[in-house]
């Protein structure tokens, strides 16, 4: 058994602890708060956004507008989104695992995959341990989530499509439910293409002769989607990031515990021994 001056620096170190996580948890609980209203406002417009283009979409024709066209895939874009930081629990290495396995199920198929990695996170895991082709790597996104790198993404991403590099894009994120629940979704975002049941109305549009308005609805439908999964993935981090710290510092709270019994099963036996040692003293004297 230790002696009671060890247990009683492996309590204070994790006093230490206990206080750090305790103060991650209400920090990630005030970031998340804040996130979550962001979020509620995101969400209406990327619906409205892909509604109104999936409205052109069934209304144009695809053989003026290229990118209404859906061509053979041969290689597909994976839009990996995660975190900059650590200490969120799972929430990365469920990125990694569905990421991983959908790649696998596409190569079976003979389609190549290539990625653009959002965070630090998923551009340090595919980048060392990888064989997947990391096409690009945007890094530091926790202080800039938000509508211009949205813009930025979606600009590369409509590029990419238009000239025919990749065939189709996926975003695979995690998509926040509630505080202690997040789902790594995988959402195609291109090429455009929906379904309609008979009698449903279709909004009605007019293009004009500009075939740029199409293509600018087009752009903006694809941010608002990056913008979405980019919210999603700061919300569920927050939210993971604090579930983590909770559990942290419920189990610092356990060892505690558990090792004042140790330290005062130490002290007692010490003192049990100073007292045998005292008698067995005075008995020898007499």
């Amino acid at each position: 058994m230790p002696g009671m001056r060890e247990i009683k620096a492996k309590i204070k170190s994790l006093k230490g602890t206990k206080r750090i996580t305790a103060a991650m948890k209400a920090v990630s609980a005030a970031k998340l708060r804040k996130a979550q209203v962001d979020l509620f406002n995101v969400r209406p417009y990327a619906e409205v956004m892909k509604g109104m283009v999936e409205g052109l979409y069934l209304r144009e024709n695809p053989a003026i507008h290229s990118i209404f066209r859906v061509r053979p895939v041969k290689r597909i874009e994976f839009v990996v989104v995660s975190s900059d930081k650590g200490l969120c629990g799972a929430f990365n290495a469920n990125i990694i695992r569905t990421v991983n396995k959908l790649a696998r199920e596409k190569k079976e198929q003979g389609i190549d995959i290539s990625l653009t990695t959002v965070g630090n996170k998923a551009s340090q895991f595919f980048t060392k341990y990888s064989d997947l082709h990391v096409r690009k790597e945007v890094r530091d996104i926790f202080r800039r989530i938000g509508l211009p790198l949205a813009n930025e993404i979606a600009e590369d991403l409509y590029l990419g499509y238009i000239s025919e590099y990749f065939d189709e894009v996926y975003i695979i994120y995690n998509r926040f439910v509630n505080a202690l629940t997040q789902e790594v979704t995988v959402e195609r975002v291109l090429p455009l293409t929906t379904e309609v049941e008979e009698g449903t109305p279709i909004a009605e549009y007019t293009v004009g002769p500009d075939e740029s308005v199409v293509e600018r609805a087009v752009k903006s439908y694809v941010s608002a989607a990056v913008l979405r999964a980019l919210k999603e993935s700061e919300t569920s981090e927050h939210a993971a990031r604090m579930t983590a710290m909770d559990n942290a510092t419920k189990n610092a709270e356990d060892l505690i515990k558990k090792l004042t019994i140790s330290f005062n099963k130490a002290r007692q036996a010490a003192i049990t021994k100073e007292l045998i040692e005292i008698t067995t003293a005075i008995e020898a004297m007499k």
